[in-house]
């Protein structure tokens, strides 16, 4: 397989991540997109969500894919899910802060305090078309879908943090995506 890294924030082609996505009308397009994003995600092994923006695809397609791991025992058992063209019905008035970082964002290297609401409605399509609304209410599930509907809406963490938190942004080289396929041949065919 040929390794796909997300587009990047600075860059000429990470400049559709500031763009607002386009619906999705052909659901065989849809499902294409969607393995696409999970085998980019399965292939990067960091992250738990991904949007077609990310792979430079301007349209409304993201997947998340939250699960415990060894580096993250805690994370809740929530699997895999696909949403295309998805709304938020509401959102919570009850927040939380935490740190985001993003596969899109210097390879994810930065990392930012965003507060984003504990709880979300969202409307969206499955795979075969349906309608589908769920409410999602653990917090941390809240906010990877709300992250990655920000990227069909055009934006990035940074642009949700607050000025006084850049100050405590978290740079961490070592944890740069490209490292994980330096040499490699799929990266060679990329």
């Amino acid at each position: 397989m040929r390794i796909i890294l997300p587009k990047q924030i600075g860059t000429k082609e990470g400049n559709l991540l500031f763009k607002k996505s386009e619906k999705i009308e052909d659901f065989d397009e849809g499902r294409e997109i969607v393995n696409l994003l999970k085998e980019s995600l399965e292939r990067y092994r960091r992250g738990v969500g991904l949007a077609a923006p990310q792979l430079g695809i301007s349209k409304r397609v993201f997947i998340i894919n939250i699960r415990p791991t060894e580096n993250h025992p805690k994370l809740p058992q929530i699997g895999f899910r696909a949403y295309l063209n998805p709304e938020i019905l509401s959102v919570s008035s009850e927040t939380n802060r935490d740190f985001e970082t993003c596969l899109s964002v210097f390879y994810a290297t930065l990392s930012g305090i965003v507060e984003r609401p504990s709880y979300v409605k969202l409307k969206y399509l499955s795979l075969d078309g349906k309608e589908q609304i769920e409410d999602i209410s653990h917090p941390f599930q809240a906010r990877i879908v709300l992250h990655e509907y920000d990227h069909l809406e055009g934006k990035v963490f940074l642009q949700r943090m607050r000025p006084e938190d850049f100050s405590k942004l978290i740079w961490q080289e070592q944890l740069d995506l490209r490292k994980r396929f330096k040499g490699s041949q799929d990266e060679k065919n990329s």
